[in-house]
């Protein structure tokens, strides 16, 4: 440490530094949702949520798929035990810093949750979706499932889907 010196070009460097690493840390892993309009009958109304008036949860649905942006490819209320299944709220608007999550229930039980992300910037008509997956060798029981985002600790929207 003889040969160490904090001056202000060392300081300035290292300020840079970790300014870069909070403003492109996060964008490696978030990417922007357009939405794509499609016909669906699942959204089941947007009944507990009341918070910020910038946030616009669109129409809850669950697929198979997604597209390109995260959009649903189609509607679905029926899987398989082996599918995997994406909630998807379409058309929605979530400004920087709002956090969102999907709980997924099985006959009324909490199952599980998916990781919690946080927006990095303003979103505006997007799509965004949570995927839900059977384990190797454990695949989802057949029955009723409710899948429900919360929104900055907020119930926001439910969706229902059967394992058949």
């Amino acid at each position: 440490m003889g040969n160490f010196k904090l001056d202000s070009r060392t300081i300035i460097i290292g300020v840079v530094i970790i300014a870069a690493i909070f403003l492109i840390v996060p964008r490696l892993f978030n990417t922007d949702n357009t939405q794509v309009d499609l016909p669906t009958d699942q959204n089941s109304g947007n009944t507990d949520f009341d918070t910020d008036d910038n946030i616009e949860i669109g129409n809850v649905v669950t697929t198979s798929a997604v597209d390109m942006n995260g959009c649903p490819t189609d509607s679905r209320a029926d899987f398989e035990p082996g599918e995997q299944v994406y909630v998807v709220a379409e058309n929605s608007d979530f400004p920087a810093g709002t956090s969102v999550f999907v709980r997924l229930y099985h006959e009324g039980a909490a199952l599980e949750d998916a990781p919690e992300i946080q927006a990095d910037r303003d979103y505006t008509n997007s799509c965004i979706n949570f995927i839900f997956e059977p384990t190797s060798g454990q695949e989802f029981d057949a029955g009723d499932y409710q899948a429900e985002f919360i929104i900055n600790g907020n119930s926001a929207d439910t969706v229902n889907f059967e394992v058949r």
